[in-house]
């Protein structure tokens, strides 16, 4: 074993004398870079066995300081550290416990699965981490930013934090603190120690913490950038990143991590797919554990809790944990955004949606409905209506061939085909009923939703934010015709020109709210808290008759504003919402039982063709 007073080198060789270049492998003077990697982890083990057996922070320093000799004195270990940095943490570093002792840096599972991928991944793609509370993935990411600052020449980390108490937390407590129990070998030269920032002048290496705002970042190049809380950012994370990305270099370290705060920018991220997305339950922490008790309870959330955590193979232990950590909390939904099951969860549970948001989750988790997606063609022909003596008087327009194009950049999904059933010369058919709301003055989107009013299940979703209106009057016609001359209702609050073109195509089922001839669905004062109630009470008792992930989406981000009224957060839209809540409000006012008509007689054979073959759940032929 080495020491500073034995070693040759102790004089003169410290940390900044390793030689880096930054790209090439190192030279291990023939031997193996998992050789070096393999002494570090043996290193890491002798320190964890005698902490377990003496549990003394002297020992341990002791400990430290010897391993760091031989990390420096070895050149195998020194240039594997230099190329694996963060292989120092469990042979080196420290930390306070939340019990406020000093202790090792010893890795936790979740800590440790993520230096696995890490390794794995490299700087591929950018880590999006979410996770529980007090997971220790902060503490994690600055211990490594730390590391690859003190032997890495040129190296640059950044921590972006939410708030400013966080940067504080975040460098003091948490840099600085493992900074400073550090062998003095393995401390390099600083030129800048302040508040928020270490820099060496030595290896011009560097780490740095700051709060997010749209211009931090721009005067800097960056190895390593850590958005600490992402999902709590006061900014844009569209601008930050804008004024980020340009910084890094190449092979630079992207981590995204953050606890749940609703929707918004960090989830819209997840989703994206551009991050290797990593949930950590907490059950993966071994401390949230406890002594066993009584399990059953009359609170039936709980009950259908612990009873889903117990099929995943959670311990007794575990649950009564979770049992316990539930009964303390005085509001104890918010047990689902602090110690979330699921992505789903972590991202719905503390949003102030006026909908269920746990059927949501549960219905989000269950992966989206299989749907086509595409738009309608069709033959439109204007047909002149002349008086006695041939004069035009005006053309009548009609709408023939309508057809289904199937297309990845069409805006009409079809979860359900129409149901048409022939039996012994009879046709039965199921009744359908269509929402539709316009797009007001262009920010918002174009929304139709088709009910089938027998089980009152969404079957088709129409959703498209730049499209003239007749175009979306004609879309509407063609959807209201393939199923089955659909009632639709068209909100006309902004416009009246859908419900005239409508007229003017002489479709067969409109609703209209009142005598006046292009009345359409009024959204008044009166009707719009009826609407909304209705869908809010429908989607409570039975959250699966909504098909369309994006309508789900937006029920999660309809929440109740300032004076009351409910309607889409900041930023986000609610069309497909209210066009659900138009269709199923006025679904109640129109029969919900099947259709019985002669076959001879079926007023759909002019528009389409049905497949004869089959003897029952025939579907129109597009």
């Amino acid at each position: 074993m080495t020491n500073e007073a034995s070693s040759p080198l102790a004089k003169t060789f410290t940390i900044e004398d390793c030689k880096d270049n930054g790209k090439a492998a190192p030279d291990c003077g023939g031997f193996a870079i998992g050789e070096g990697e393999s002494a570090l982890l043996k290193l890491a083990e002798r320190r964890k066995s005698t902490w377990n057996k003496e549990h003394s922070i002297t020992k341990d320093r002791e400990i430290i300081k010897e391993n760091a000799d031989i990390i420096l004195d070895t050149p195998l270990i020194r240039d594997t550290v230099i190329k694996i940095p963060y292989l120092l943490i469990e042979c080196c570093f420290s930390l306070v416990n939340k019990s406020k002792e000093d202790c090792p840096f010893f890795l936790n599972r979740v800590q440790g699965d993520f230096i696995s991928r890490l390794k794995k991944h490299g700087s591929s793609r950018p880590y999006f981490i979410l996770k529980g509370r007090q997971q220790g993935f902060t503490t994690l990411i600055t211990a490594i930013q730390l590391a690859f600052a003190i032997v890495r020449r040129n190296f640059s980390g950044f921590t972006v934090a939410d708030r400013d108490d966080n940067v504080k937390s975040i460098f003091l407590d948490k840099a600085k603190m493992m900074y400073s129990r550090l062998p003095k070998r393995l401390k390099p030269t600083e030129k800048i120690n302040t508040s928020n920032e270490l820099y060496f002048d030595k290896l011009n290496s560097s780490l740095r913490v700051s709060c997010a705002s749209e211009n931090i970042g721009r005067s800097r190049t960056l190895s390593f950038i850590h958005y600490s809380e992402v999902s709590f950012f006061k900014c844009s994370l569209a601008s930050l990143q804008k004024s980020i990305q340009e910084t890094l270099v190449p092979d630079a370290i992207c981590v995204y991590e953050t606890t749940a705060n609703g929707y918004g920018d960090a989830k819209d991220l997840w989703d994206s797919g551009y991050c290797i997305n990593l949930f950590y339950g907490w059950w993966l922490t071994d401390e949230y554990s406890a002594a066993p008790t009584e399990l059953s309870t009359n609170d039936s959330w709980l009950a259908k809790r612990l009873f889903y955590l117990k099929q995943k193979g959670l311990t007794e232990n575990q649950l009564s944990w979770y049992k316990r950590k539930y009964e303390s909390y005085i509001d104890r939904s918010a047990i689902r955004q602090e110690y979330p099951c699921s992505p789903e969860e972590a991202f719905i549970a503390c949003g102030d949606s006026i909908f269920d948001t746990e059927s949501i989750s549960d219905a989000l988790s269950n992966g989206e409905i299989p749907y086509s997606i595409g738009y309608f063609s069709y033959e439109k022909t204007d047909t002149p209506i002349r008086d006695a003596e041939g004069n035009i008087l005006y053309f009548n327009t009609s709408i023939t061939s309508i057809k289904f194009i199937k297309s990845d950049t069409g805006y009409i999904k079809i979860v359900e085909e129409p149901y048409i059933k022939r039996d012994k010369g009879f046709i039965i058919s199921h009744p359908y009923v269509i929402g539709a709301d316009t797009s007001g003055s262009g920010k918002d989107y174009f929304a139709a939703k088709v009910i089938d009013n027998v089980n009152g299940r969404c079957v088709a979703t129409l959703h498209r934010q730049i499209m003239d209106e007749d175009l979306f009057s004609e879309q509407l016609y063609c959807l209201g015709k393939y199923y089955n001359d659909a009632v639709i209702a068209v909100e006309t609050n902004y416009s009246r020109h859908p419900m005239r073109v409508l007229r003017n195509l002489s479709y067969p089922s409109l609703f209209s709210s009142s005598a006046e001839e292009y009345a359409g669905f009024l959204t008044t004062s009166v009707t719009r808290p009826l609407i909304i109630a209705n869908l809010v009470t429908q989607m409570r008792e039975n959250i699966q008759l909504e098909t369309d992930k994006e309508t789900l989406l937006e029920m999660v981000n309809f929440v109740r504003h300032p004076g009351g009224k409910p309607q889409a957060a900041e930023g986000k839209h609610d069309d497909l919402v209210m066009a659900s809540a138009i269709a199923r409000y006025v679904a109640l006012s129109y029969s919900n039982t099947e259709t019985v008509r002669r076959a001879d007689s079926y007023s759909l054979k002019s528009s389409f063709s049905l497949d004869t073959e089959r003897n029952e759940n025939t579907f129109m032929e597009w």
